[in-house]
């Protein structure tokens, strides 16, 4: 009975402080998650940039193949904020992922997107303002509202 009651304390009262130690000192446990967190809202903050950029380049009349030639380069760019807080090693296998998949290690090509997308390209802009949801949800916590 003992070793069950444990388990639960260490569930619901030490594994959240030890979280919360890494949150308000910057110092603990989850510092490495904490930063891919804060990472990944410097990402999105630069896609809400480019998703108004979008906005206006449709509103000014331009035609979404002329858009999506600027912003899928302009993805690859903001990723490379979130890539800063990787270990050289994670990185490596990024980038070897990316050069395997995409034929380019800094992430998907124009060519690459005008085929997965079926040559629509007004889906391709689109997806370059598109994120991982699950993965914006775990860090929703340390997102500024």
């Amino acid at each position: 009975m003992w070793p069950m009651r444990r388990t639960t304390i260490m569930l619901l009262v030490v594994v959240p402080c030890l979280f919360g130690l890494s949150v308000w000192t910057g110092v603990g446990p989850a510092d490495d998650w904490v930063r891919k967190c804060q990472n990944r809202q410097a990402l999105l903050d630069r896609l809400e940039v480019m998703e108004a950029e979008v906005d206006r380049l449709r509103v000014a009349g331009r035609s979404e193949q002329e858009i999506a030639r600027l912003m899928v380069p302009r993805r690859n760019e903001a990723a490379v904020v979130e890539q800063s807080g990787m270990t050289n090693s994670e990185l490596a296998k990024l980038r070897e992922r990316n050069r395997l998949r995409y034929g380019d290690p800094a992430g998907p090509t124009l060519q690459w997107m005008w085929h997965h997308h079926g040559g629509n390209w007004h889906n391709m802009v689109e997806a370059t303002l598109d994120t991982n949801e699950a993965y914006d949800f775990i860090c929703s916590a340390w997102f500024d509202d």
